[in-house]
Parts: C-alpha cells; structure tokens; sequence
C-alpha cells in the first residue's frame, strides 16, 4: 500500500474502518502469494462459505453487506448460470487504489454459497472489471449434479437481517 492509497483509505468514512483489511488483501497476501493470489484466494472464499453456510440469496447479500465485503446484486438467473453484480464505495475504491485487487474470495464465497442454496455443483468466476463504475460482475456456473464434498456442513450460518421498519442504531454499540 502506498502512500496515496493509505490517504485515500483513511479520509474516507466508507473505507477507514477496512484499512486493516485493505493492508491484508490488496497488499501483505499478493506479495506473499506472487502469482497463486488469485487461485488461492477463490479457494479460501469457498473455505469460508463452508464455514458460514448461507440459507438463501438474500443471506447471501446480507452477508456481503455486513462483512463490508460490497453491495451484492443478483442480476440475472437464466438456465444454468447466475450473474451477480458488486459494487458499492468499497469495491470503487479497491479498484481505484490498487493495480490487481483481488475480488476472487468473493467470488469464490458466491460459488460455494450457491451450491449449498441450490444443492447443485456451481463454480463461479469474475466476468469482468469496470474500475470507472466500480464495478465487478460475477458469473456462477451451475451443474447437473448434486455436490458429493465430505467437507460440506449442515449446520447453517444465521445472518441477523434488519427490520425495515426499524430504523438503523448506527451508533449502537450492540
């Protein structure tokens, strides 16, 4: 991370919070991981996912939110594959600030967490990149067969989904 991202990062209200993140993912892991950056990363997503099994797409969005991870969209679910859209200040920023910032943990999380909410075989893999819009899409690619993994977890992940007619506590601190 150099110094003009660093500024950037700490001026901004939608980002000063992830300076730590930032500092792990867009510059300690692709130093230490050279060229395997990306495979390793799509691999830990998937990782993570088994972990945090989602129940549903909104989950799914939920937990990309929460996790300030980006704005998750699903696009489009035609036949066998789902486009998804990321966006948001924190992807606009990573992709302004960094020359190859890495967003294949996320897309790997999506790949896993739509086998898990489809109960189908999906893979997942980033379609392309709009630095100017802040935007990366995301296609998962379904399967005919069911996932046969003696890593899969039953035990679901239970993501606390605001009341929207509650308003948000920013400033709590529960």
């Amino acid at each position: 991370m150099d110094n003009e991202a660093y500024t950037t990062i700490i001026n901004d209200p939608h980002m000063a919070d992830l300076l730590g993140q930032e500092l792990i993912r867009d510059d300690l892991l692709p130093s230490i991981l050279g060229s395997d950056n990306h495979d390793i990363s799509y691999w830990a997503g998937k990782h993570l996912a088994r972990n945090h099994r989602l129940a549903t797409y909104d989950d799914l969005i939920a937990f990309f939110d929460q996790f300030k991870l980006g704005k998750l969209n699903l696009l489009k679910k035609s036949g066998q594959q789902l486009n998804w859209e990321l966006s948001g200040p924190i992807v606009k920023n990573r992709l302004d600030l960094f020359d190859d910032p890495d967003f294949y943990l996320e897309t790997g999380f999506i790949a896993q967490s739509c086998q898990y909410i489809l109960n189908q075989v999906a893979e997942a893999e980033i379609t392309k990149t709009t630095p100017a819009k802040g935007i990366v899409l995301i296609s998962t690619y379904l399967g005919k067969d069911k996932p046969v993994d003696d890593q899969e977890s039953d035990k679901m992940f239970t993501i606390a989904h605001s009341d929207p007619d509650q308003p948000e506590d920013l400033d709590s601190d529960h």
